[in-house]
């Protein structure tokens, strides 16, 4: 089964990574890290061995990382850490960590899950423990961790629905990687029952919450986050953050009909993805509205964008400030979600007591969905109307609004506390420090 899932595997590079090194080409993009995938350190780096190395794929699990990093150094001191990820976007977000506790001492791309690549990568690592966030099964890293005796810990652990269905597909294949993962730290009861249902051993999966409720609060107030993108005191802003494809226009029927209500209405949009960018704006523009984008704005400093920046919508070009954005808005919509992506994360804004939109697609969010609509923090929108009726009834009354944002911050406060629970499964996984693994064993 192994020789058939590494076969697949390069086939699909062999497919893959000519097609992303013309776009890297023509778009000018991001390097590729050939190198690394191949299993070589980044650079001229030669990290000392027994540290933690922490995989953690894309932007919303590099948050998660980095917010590990303080508590982890507290608890082993001096013990270097390594931040693998699977795109350029994370990368970049984990790069532009301040320097000292919060960023990594090394940052790299993720090898690809072929025993060579992934047995040179733990060669010259040769780490203490591998975290890996929230449910990135890697057939071959687990299994060649478990042959060198490396623990192996799952932290913010979670199996939607759909992948938990397509994960029984193979569920036989899973049983030997499964076997390898130390402890698993999953979100929820549900998500435990899935893992165990996909293999995992009863005895090692744990329930410790979400630590996207731990996230800390960008410590911004919402005058200030204001005036950095230009607002006047009397100008409503709806912010939909995090957006998919085929999600605009929803969000811009709802802005026309917030419009139709209050003219001095703003609207920001933050695609997801920064190659959809263009895209974006395009369709505002499309729209009729006056368009500005964040990075030509001045934005980059607060209160840098004078009062009477001339736009109608803007759009968040640039990684790494939405969270404080949030706190400039009236009202937020989360996106990925009014199509079948899974939602994105909807307690950012909810931990800033803003009231949170969001569509029907929830499934990496379903907990935090559900104790927000519960808690009258958090609405669903099936559709464009349905979003617009919403934006217009709670954009049109300020008690209401101010209830629901502190509600939907009262369950971010409720549900903390999953980073020392997790914290509290990387000791037991560790136990004493062991000798460190002699180079090369149990490569096939």
């Amino acid at each position: 089964m192994y020789a058939l899932y590494g076969a697949l595997l390069r086939i699909a590079w062999a497919a893959i990574l000519p097609y992303q090194f013309v776009i890297a080409l023509l778009r000018g993009g991001p390097r590729l890290h050939w190198k690394e995938r191949l299993g070589l350190l980044p650079g001229a780096a030669s990290p000392p061995a027994g540290g933690i190395w922490i995989h953690a794929v894309s932007v919303g699990e590099v948050r998660l990382a980095l917010s590990l990093l303080r508590p982890l150094r507290q608890r082993f001191a001096g013990t270097p850490v390594c931040l693998t990820t699977g795109t350029a976007t994370g990368r970049a977000l984990a790069a532009a960590a301040a320097p000292g506790e919060a960023r990594p001492d090394m940052i790299a791309t993720l090898p690809l899950d072929l025993p060579g690549p992934m047995g040179r990568f733990l060669d010259r690592l040769r780490p203490r423990a591998v975290l890996i966030v929230e449910t990135e099964i890697w057939p071959n890293l687990l299994r060649l961790c478990g042959r060198r005796g490396v623990p192996v810990i799952l932290v913010n652990g979670r199996i939607s629905p759909r992948a938990h269905a397509r994960y029984r597909m193979v569920r036989r294949f899973l049983q030997a990687p499964l076997g390898a993962v130390g402890l698993f730290g999953m979100q929820s009861e549900e998500d435990a029952r899935r893992i165990r249902d996909l293999g995992a051993r009863a005895d090692r999966v744990r329930v410790t919450g979400n630590l996207k409720f731990d996230l800390p609060v960008p410590e911004v107030a919402p005058a200030q986050a204001r005036r950095r993108i230009g607002l006047a005191d009397g100008d409503a802003v709806l912010v939909a953050g995090s957006t998919a494809p085929g999600e605009e226009p929803a969000i811009l029927q709802a802005f026309r009909a917030l419009r139709d209500v209050h003219a001095s209405v703003r609207l920001i949009l933050a695609p997801r993805h920064p190659e959809r960018f263009d895209e974006a704006e395009s369709a505002l523009r499309q729209a009729g509205l006056r368009v500005a984008r964040f990075s030509r704005i001045g934005g980059e400093a607060a209160g840098a964008a004078p009062a009477d920046v001339p736009y109608e919508a803007l759009l968040l070009d640039t990684l790494g400030v939405l969270p404080e954005i949030y706190a400039a808005a009236d009202l937020v919509f989360v996106g990925g979600s009014l199509v079948r992506r899974g939602g994105q994360n909807i307690l950012e804004p909810a931990a800033l007591g803003k009231p949170v939109l969001f569509g029907p697609h929830v499934d990496n969010f379903r907990a935090a969905a559900t104790a927000l609509t519960e808690a009258g923090g958090g609405f669903v929108a099936r559709d464009g109307e349905e979003l617009a009726g919403l934006a217009v009834r709670l954009l049109g009354d300020p008690a209401a609004r101010r209830v629901a944002g502190a509600m939907a911050r009262r369950v971010v406060e409720a549900n903390r506390g999953a980073t020392s629970r997790t914290i509290a499964i990387i000791v037991e996984a560790l136990g004493p420090r062991p000798a460190a693994p002699a180079c090369g064993a149990g490569r096939t």
